[in-house]
Formats: structure tokens, C-alpha cells, sequence
């Protein structure tokens, strides 16, 4: 029961608080808030690892002084990826080490924590977790991505005791096709790469007896805190903390609970109470409200965050206190006008991201400030939106979230399916530990139920668990590919699309997952650039995409313009992706899927730029490419802006003046001519100058130039901490020079392991003492040891003098295996306050179009790269392909009646290869035909599920067999691509048509 509230006010001019009772002021100095009987300890330093599987491992006396020494976070794939070239299709990269190892830590805990709790808690491991202590095994997880951990208080020693944690972890899958890889259909480099290990941070947590508990539902059964806002407006905000508090004496006891409401400052600015008794081994729900006046908002632009303090004391003794991040947000995703943050309209635009977030030469294993590290980078370019795919962010990635003003659709697990008895059930209980774990965290506005639809029943048993576990969130709650089923409809709360074209269900709003899946790699400038093993590679043809990075970035604008940013009513959308990984490529010259805006060790290409110029507030404008080029060059010059108009100089003479973009922010000019020089682009609003760039030519290579990256708090000698060393090559002024490429060998000395970097065109490119630069520029590592000290690395190239650079780990304070250090982040200085967009390109009022709505093809989408329509009435002379002239000539009598409809699909998709690329509903009993290329290989869907019907007709002079099958009315009918395997260059892709029975 409640026994009193205190609310207490903000006083005006002050801003800080004062206790309705003790008229005293609280205030916090940075972040040495109270902890009572509480400690957390980082976990990560070292662990003993061994890649081999012997038996009894998990025993407390088991020798493992041989093994090797490691720290968390920690992959045993960080060695064998972004080593071979992508096997295209889709595939992602298959060889790499999978099997079960062992960790084993050993601790102690002093004599003064008997009596207390002792939690573990893993924000993860990958794949399969079987955890031990003291010889005990006391649980399993399989989940691979969701938080999870164990009571460990009846296993452990204390005083000079040795106390052993022993984690057996397998990442092995069952099978080369994820749809086979039962039970964990996620768990396949389709979708990830399986980089096994305990992969992210690992926390031990010793507390009192009475405790609020941890949000880790799994094994525990404990939910936390739970931390809401209501009636929220510009004067004031209602503030709801609820906090689960267990009570593990053998008495009953009588607690004062108190929630704090902190802002950024460290002031209390409101405060709560709530007495209860709890009976001794229950657990109870404290629950108190107050009010703020004033309340500092979380935007995109601006996202203000709160600390709430929840303390539990007995007596005049803080016992316990827990932490939980508040952000104070109304939001509206509204059907017809967009997304809403508080009342301010905001575009949503950013990134559908992998949750390994691999990066060449450390796996999937990155310490929490090399994640902020990328989340800095999104910011740069103008995100303020975030799908993770297809499985949940980390948890130190979701805070990042909160911090930069990222908009966050959150998933549990999955890969693409819908799936029944041991995946569901692992995947809805993920699904409520992932709701469980992250319900507090302000950026998160959207659930993700699944990467595909899902039966009417499992869609009332996610609603459930968010009505449950969330029931004053507000969030809204998708599942990717919901318009593949007719269930879905009735449950989904905004439409989560996969090709941005039109939507589906017109009463609900509309979020992009997946566009623009292009690919190229950094290292490409144009065909008027020196070749580096691309427009040369002879496995070029078989590569989807065959562009260079500056038609990727200009590419960017198309899909973003067209398919999001000219539709008043479209949300807006994640960009898929924003860092290179090894994940389902489709081009066979790479070691990577080249579909990011950054490369895999996060240098930037020229699409993160034309991005930044679309997609920042503040006037941008930016020269795609370099001006190094041969005498005699001529080329056409591309400027992104997101001014109105862009005035063009050479050499400070005017060649144009444009104020009409393509794309809403493509500028161009034809046919430059190059010179020696300058070339220079000057952004206009309401003709007046906002911004310039410009862009010179560079001298000839003069040094090697190295810079040093690391943590706010610089590089940690606790194991796992990275430091990262870019190596350019110079002109005489300084400038990287855009054209060179060539090696660079590397010594290193001292306490450190070098982790190198990659080549992207190139096999077996990593964790060498040698690395090509790329455009001048390229990326490596260094990964601390537990002894500090200075670390020396040179980097020397022929015809160059040697360049070094030194760097120093610092000491981290470890005692029988704990520290209080919590990792460090990369910037830990304030996120600036963004203003709102200076321009934003005129639009026409958005008319939906009336080709893709049909009686026998309903719910129809599709998922390449250029777009498919719906047309009617069959006959010769009619367009077969969206891309090309060709028509139909001679079709089958049966086809030409004037009944038949058919989906004219993009030709230039004829070696795209996805598993939903073309879906439907059949709107009646229909018959479906396919069209398909005779030189093509019959991709699998054609041959299970159509028969040859022995007609064939043709388009151009390519043979085309037709196939068919017959479909119930709301039937979902799902095509994969063109081929399961290369395609000649001048075949066809298959077209469809379809007719009621």
C-alpha cells in the first residue's frame, strides 16, 4: 500500500530542488551517486579461454593454467573473417571456426559481502551459453543476443576462497540453410555472422538482502524498474516509478523506497516516497508518482535524459539503490502526416544496423566506445532513426540511442520465417526478456515482432507480453513482411515495409526497415580513377551491383527521395546498412557486403557525405568525388545539398549555377573539363550563401601520416580495449593523397596485440603486419594486454620515410579478478542541441499510385533494387519489363483473352537474388504463371512450387517457358530471385501473370 506521496516542485530561477520537508537542496557531482549496499563490478578482465571442448572443464579444481589469457568482450572469430572474398547470392561468409569452447574466471569476493546477493549478468553470448559455478551448472541461453544472468549466491565462497565461473559456448549451426538450422533459425551468416564468444560486457552484482531486482527475466524471473512519464506537455510531466523490491532475510521488513528524479546537472529535481513492509522471501512492486514542472523533453534533436535514483532505505540506512534513464517523450506516427516528437514534426532517417556490428580484424567483440564510436558517425551524417536487424541491439547501443536522439525499432530474435514449436518458443520468451530488459529506454518507439508475419495467435502473444511488461510505453508495435499474411492486419500498430514504395495497410502509419540495399566498395572513386581490383576483377560480372562509390552516393538521394523523402505521409526509413560486414553479400569482389556508408573499420565513403548533405539540420553541400584526375578528363560533377540552390567554381572562375536538383538534392553539372586547381561549390537559401566546399588538387605522395583513436578515458589496460591507428599517405601540405594505394608494412613493440585491418577487394587481408591504403587512407588496430605500458607502432612504405607513433595503455585497477571501472565510452562531453532544418526540398502533394492496386494481386510488394507495377488486361504489343522496351509477341491463346493481369517486373533485377523479393496475396481463386529465362537456372520456389506447363513464348529473342500453379484467394504468395545462382548477362528476368480460375 501507498502511505504518502511527496511531490515536490522545481523552484523557477534556481532549477533545483528542495525538499518539501527538509527545505535542503540535492545535488549529485558527476556520476558518485549513492549505492548503499550495492556494487557492480566489471566482470570483463580476465577470463581463461581454451578452443577445445574437454572434460570436466567446468570443475573447480580443473588445471587451466595452460589456456589462454582473454578479456570480454571476446570472440574466437575475430581471426577467420573479412578474410574471403563474398560468395554472392545473398551468402554471407561460411568460413569460420564454429564449434564449443570454454571460459573460466576465477574471483573472490571478500568476507564483508557474506550475507549479500550475487547476481552475474551477461549482456550476451553467442551462440549457446551453458554457465557453471563452482562445478554447478545453473542454467543455459540460447538466445544469443538478449541479456541474461543467474542468482549465484548459493555456489559462491567467500574470503580468500577461489571462486570459478565456467562458460561452455558453442556457435556451431546445423546446417548451410538457415531455414534448416532448427532451433535457432537466427543463428546462420545469412542473417549474422557467427561469431561465437562471450561477444559483450559480463557485470557481477552484489547487493543487500532486500534489493530492487535486475531486469533479467530469464532464469531470474525479476523485472526491475519500470520508469514512465503521462500527461506530458510544455509546463509539466507525471512521473511513475515503479520498482520490484525482493526481500531475501529470513524477517520481514519494513523499507522506505524513494525515487529520485535527477537531471542533467546532477540536481534532484522531484522526489517520491513509498513505504511498505515486504514479508520475508516475497517479492513486492513499490510504486510512486510525482510530478515535474518544466520538464526538459526528449527530441531527436534534443534528447535531454534524466537519471531516476530509486532508493531503498531501512531506517535513516540506504541499503539499496538502482539507476534507470528517463527521457520524457509524447510522440505520434501519424497515417497521413508523418512521425510527430512532442508536437515537432521530425523525418526520420538513419540505418538498419546488424547487432554483431562486425568490424574487420575484432569480430563482433568491440568495446562499448568503438559501438559509440559508430553511433558518433550515424550522428554525424544526420540519423536520428535505427532498425536493429534482425535481433536486439546490445545494451550499451540502445543507451546510445537515448543519448544521440535515435528513434529505435527494436527486435528480440529472428531470422525470416514463421516459426512454430522450439524457435517460437525460444523466440517469444527472447522477445519478453528483450521488453523486460530495454522498457525503459526513451528511444525505443517501436517492438518489433518478428522479420516476418506471424500467425494470428503468436501475434496475441506478443501484444500480451507488451501489455504485460509494457503497458504505459506507448510503443507500437511491427513485424517486418506483416502484409505476407492476412492475419496480420488485425494487430500490427504501424507498418514496418520493406521496399518503400507504397504501402499496404492504409490505415496505419508507415516506417521504412530495408532500403536501398546498393553495394560498392570505399575504395572506388569512378571509371576515370585508377583501377584498384574492381571494374578489372574478373569476378565483376558476377557481382549485382558494378558501380563505384561515387554512383553509390549519388544513388543514395534516388532511394531516399523517391521511396521516403517526397511522401508527406511516409514516416521515413533505415538505410540498409550503415557499416560493411560480412553478412549476405552479392558482390563476389568484395570480403564483404559493401552496402554501408562506412567501411568495415569505419572510415567514411563518399554516400556518408552525400547522406550528411541530405540529412543534416544546418545548410550542407558536398562535391561528390575527388579533383585528381588525368589531363584531358572529362566528366559530369555531382554536388548533394539540401540548400535550394548550388553555384559551381573552377579555379574561382563560374561555370553554373543550378537551382534545380534531381532527386530533391542532386545538383549537377556535364561535362567538366579538369584543371589543375580548385574546384569549389557555394549552397544558396532565398539566395542567400550558406555554405561552400571546396575541393583541391592534391600534390604528389610525400609521408605516411599516423593518428591515434581511443576511448574518452584513452586505452584501457584491461584486456579487450581497442586503439585504432589510421595510416595516410601525405602531400607535402598535409592533404591525404584521394589516388594512392599500395602496402604499408607495420612492426609493433610493447604490451599490445595487433589486429590489423583489411583490404576489401582482397582475401586474406587481415590481422597482417601489412595492409594496403585505399584512397589513401586505411584503418588498424591494436588490442591492450592486462600490463599496461607504451606501445610503439611504425608504418613504412617503399620511397617513403618510416613514420611512428606511440601509444600507451593505462592501468586498470584489478583485485582477485573484479573492478569497479565500467567500460568507457567515446565521447562523454554533451550531445549539441540540433536545430531544426534550415531547407527542406519542395515536394507536390504525394498521389499514391493506382498501378500496384489489383482484385487478383493484393497486398503486393516488392523488394529489389528498381520497382515492380501491377498491370491489366494482357494482350500482345504490352511492356514486359519496367526498364525495357521489349513487349510481349506470341503469348499462349489462354493468356490474351483480356482477363489475365500481370506484375511488369525491373529487368535489371535478373541476378538480385533475395528470398521475398516479389509477394502477393491472391485476392481470388487464381492461376499464377511465371515467365522464366530458358539460359537461367530455374531458381528452387519455380521448381517446388510451379509446374512447366510446356508453352513458352518471347520477349526480345530470349525463350521464356511458362510455369504455373493455382492459388486459394488469400493465399500468400512469396518469389525469390531470378536464380539461386549467376546469371548470363543478357538473360531476362521472369515475369508474372495471373488469372482468376
Amino acid at each position: 500500500m501507498i502511505k504518502h506521496i511527496i511531490t515536490c516542485a522545481l523552484l523557477v530561477l534556481a532549477i533545483s530542488f528542495t525538499s518539501c520537508e527538509t527545505k535542503n537542496e540535492i545535488s549529485y557531482k558527476g556520476e558518485n551517486l549513492p549505492t548503499g549496499n550495492r556494487t557492480k563490478y566489471n566482470f570483463n578482465p580476465d577470463w581463461k579461454f581454451l578452443q577445445d571442448n574437454p572434460e570436466p572443464a567446468e570443475a573447480l579444481n580443473y588445471d587451466d593454467t595452460s589456456w589462454s589469457t582473454v578479456s570480454c568482450p571476446h570472440t574466437f572469430n575475430d581471426v577467420d573473417t573479412f578474410d574471403d572474398l563474398s560468395l554472392g547470392h545473398h551468402d554471407g561468409e561460411k568460413n569460420q571456426w564454429r564449434g564449443t569452447v570454454w571460459y573460466r574466471k576465477h574471483f573472490k569476493l571478500p568476507a564483508s559481502d557474506e550475507g549479500k546477493k550475487i547476481f552475474i549478468e551477461f549482456e550476451s553470448v553467442r551462440q549457446i551459453a551453458d554457465v557453471y559455478v563452482n562445478g554447478k551448472h545453473i542454467g543455459q541461453n540460447q538466445t544469443g543476443f538478449i541479456p541474461f544472468g543467474f542468482d549465484l549466491t548459493p555456489y559462491i565462497k567467500f574470503g580468500d576462497a577461489d571462486n570459478v565461473i565456467a562458460v561452455k559456448v558453442n556457435n556451431d549451426r546445423n546446417s548451410d540453410d538457415f531455414r534448416d538450422n532448427f532451433p535457432l533459425v537466427w543463428n546462420h551468416e545469412h542473417w549474422h555472422p557467427t561469431h561465437g564468444g562471450i561477444y559483450r560486457n559480463v557485470f557481477l552484482h552484489t547487493m543487500d538482502p532486500v534489493h530492487i531486482t535486475l531486469p533479467l527475466y530469464d532464469n531470474l524471473k525479476t523485472v526491475g524498474t519500470y520508469v514512465y512519464a503521462e500527461n506530458i506537455t510544455e509546463k509539466n510531466a507525471d512521473i511513475f516509478v515503479n520498482a520490484e523490491v525482493k526481500n531475501d532475510n529470513n524477517a520481514d521488513k519494513t523499507i522506505d523506497f524513494e525515487a529520485q528524479i535527477i537531471d542533467k546537472e546532477g540536481k534532484v529535481v522531484a522526489i517520491a516516497n513509498e513505504q511498505q513492509t515486504i514479508p520475508s522471501g516475497e517479492k513486492i512492486t513499490f510504486s510512486a508518482k510525482t510530478s515535474l514542472a518544466n520538464p526538459n523533453r526528449w527530441y531527436t534533436r534534443k534528447p535531454y535524459m534524466y537519471k531516476v535514483l530509486s532508493v531503498l532505505k531501512e531506517g535513516d540506512s540506504i541499503i539499496d539503490t538502482y539507476e534507470t534513464p528517463l527521457g520524457i517523450r509524447s510522440f505520434d506516427f501519424n497515417k497521413d502526416t508523418g512521425f510527430w516528437n512532442n508536437g515537432e514534426y521530425a523525418k526520420l532517417h538513419g540505418w538498419g544496423q546488424k547487432p554483431t556490428n562486425g568490424w574487420a580484424g575484432l569480430g563482433a567483440a568491440l568495446p562499448n566506445w568503438l559501438n559509440e564510436f559508430t553511433f558518433q558517425l550515424m550522428d554525424e551524417a544526420g540519423g536520428n532513426f535505427i532498425r536493429w536487424g534482425h535481433c536486439a541491439g546490445s545494451p550499451g547501443e540502445v543507451a546510445m540511442g537515448d543519448k544521440y536522439g535515435f528513434v529505435t525499432l527494436m527486435p528480440g530474435v529472428s531470422g525470416e520465417s514463421q516459426d512454430e514449436g522450439e524457435t517460437w518458443d525460444i523466440r517469444i520468451a527472447a522477445f519478453r526478456d528483450m521488453i523486460v530488459y530495454y522498457r525503459n529506454n526513451p528511444s525505443i518507439f517501436i517492438w518489433e515482432g518478428g522479420n516476418w508475419a506471424e500467425t494470428a495467435a503468436h501475434y496475441e502473444e506478443i501484444l500480451d507480453i507488451i501489455n504485460t511488461f509494457d503497458p504505459n510505453g506507448k510503443r507500437l508495435m511491427g513485424n517486418r513482411r506483416a502484409d505476407v499474411k492476412m492475419d496480420s492486419e488485425a494487430y500490427v500498430s504501424i507498418e514496418v515495409g520493406t521496399e518503400g514504395w507504397e504501402r499496404e495497410y492504409a490505415h496505419l502509419p508507415l516506417i521504412e526497415s530495408e532500403y536501398c540495399r546498393d553495394e560498392a566498395p570505399r575504395r572506388i572513386w569512378d571509371k576515370y580513377s585508377p583501377d584498384d581490383n574492381f571494374y578489372n576483377n574478373p569476378n565483376l560480372s558476377k557481382n549485382t551491383y558494378k558501380f563505384g562509390s561515387e554512383t553509390y552516393a549519388v544513388r543514395q538521394a534516388d532511394h531516399w527521395w523517391n521511396k521516403m523523402g517526397k511522401k508527406a505521409y511516409h514516416s521515413g526509413g533505415a538505410n540498409w546498412i550503415f557499416t560493411d560486414g560480412t553478412h549476405g553479400g552479392r558482390g563476389q569482389t568484395e570480403v564483404t557486403r559493401a552496402s554501408g556508408e562506412v567501411d568495415a573499420v569505419r572510415l567514411p565513403k563518399e554516400a556518408f557525405y552525400a547522406l550528411k548533405a541530405m540529412w543534416r539540420p544546418e545548410p550542407q553541400v558536398h562535391v561528390i568525388g575527388h579533383w585528381n584526375y588525368a589531363e584531358g578528363t572529362k566528366k559530369d560533377m555531382y554536388v548533394i545539398s539540401n540548400c535550394s540552390e548550388v553555384k559551381f567554381y573552377l579555379n574561382d572562375e563560374l561555370l553554373g549555377t543550378n537551382n534545380t536538383p534531381k532527386d530533391g538534392y542532386v545538383f549537377k553539372l556535364s561535362d567538366v573539363k579538369w584543371q589543375k586547381g580548385t574546384i569549389k561549390v557555394e549552397g544558396y537559401i532565398d539566395g542567400k550563401l550558406q555554405t561552400s566546399q571546396t575541393k583541391v588538387t592534391v600534390g604528389e605522395p610525400a609521408a605516411i601520416k599516423l593518428t591515434s583513436i581511443t576511448g574518452a578515458k584513452g586505452w584501457r589496460a584491461d584486456g579487450s580495449d581497442i586503439a585504432l591507428i589510421d595510416v595516410e599517405i601525405v602531400d607535402e601540405n598535409g592533404l591525404r593523397c584521394p589516388l594512392e594505394k599500395g602496402r604499408i608494412d607495420f612492426t609493433i613493440s610493447g604490451p599490445g596485440i595487433w589486429r590489423g585491418g583489411y583490404n576489401s577487394g582482397k582475401a586474406n587481408s587481415t590481422n597482417n603486419l601489412y595492409l594496403d591504403v585505399e584512397c589513401g587512407i586505411n584503418r588498424v588496430a591494436v588490442r591492450s594486454l592486462l600490463m599496461p605500458g607504451k606501445v610503439t607502432v611504425t608504418a613504412s612504405k617503399d620511397g617513403f620515410e618510416v613514420a611512428s607513433i606511440d601509444i600507451t595503455s593505462q592501468l586498470v585497477a584489478i583485485t582477485n579478478g573484479l573492478t569497479t571501472e565500467l567500460p568507457q565510452v567515446f565521447n562523454d562531453g554533451e550531445i549539441a542541441e540540433e536545430p531544426m532544418p534550415a531547407y527542406t526540398p519542395e515536394t507536390q502533394p504525394y498521389v499514391a499510385s493506382e498501378q500496384n492496386k489489383s482484385e487478383l494481386f493484393t497486398n503486393f510488394s516488392y523488394t529489389g533494387d528498381s520497382k515492380a507495377i501491377l498491370r491489366k488486361t494482357l494482350m500482345w504489343g504490352k511492356k514486359a519489363h519496367t526498364d525495357l522496351e521489349f513487349n510481349y509477341t506470341v503469348i499462349p491463346s489462354y493468356l490474351r483473352d483480356g482477363s489475365a493481369e500481370y506484375i511488369r517486373t525491373p529487368n535489371s533485377d535478373k541476378g538480385y537474388w533475395a528470398r521475398d523479393l516479389l509477394q502477393f496475396i491472391a485476392g481470388v481463386d487464381m492461376v499464377i504463371y511465371v515467365g522464366h529465362d530458358d539460359a537461367v537456372k530455374r531458381p528452387e520456389f519455380l521448381l517446388k512450387d510451379y509446374t512447366d506447363t510446356g508453352d513458352n513464348f518471347k520477349i526480345d529473342d530470349r525463350t521464356i517457358s511458362l510455369f504455373k500453379r493455382e492459388a486459394k484467394a488469400g493465399e500468400s504468395i512469396i518469389m525469390a530471385g531470378n536464380s539461386d545462382g549467376d546469371v548470363p548477362e543478357d538473360c531476362h528476368m521472369y515475369v508474372v501473370i495471373g488469372k482468376k480460375l
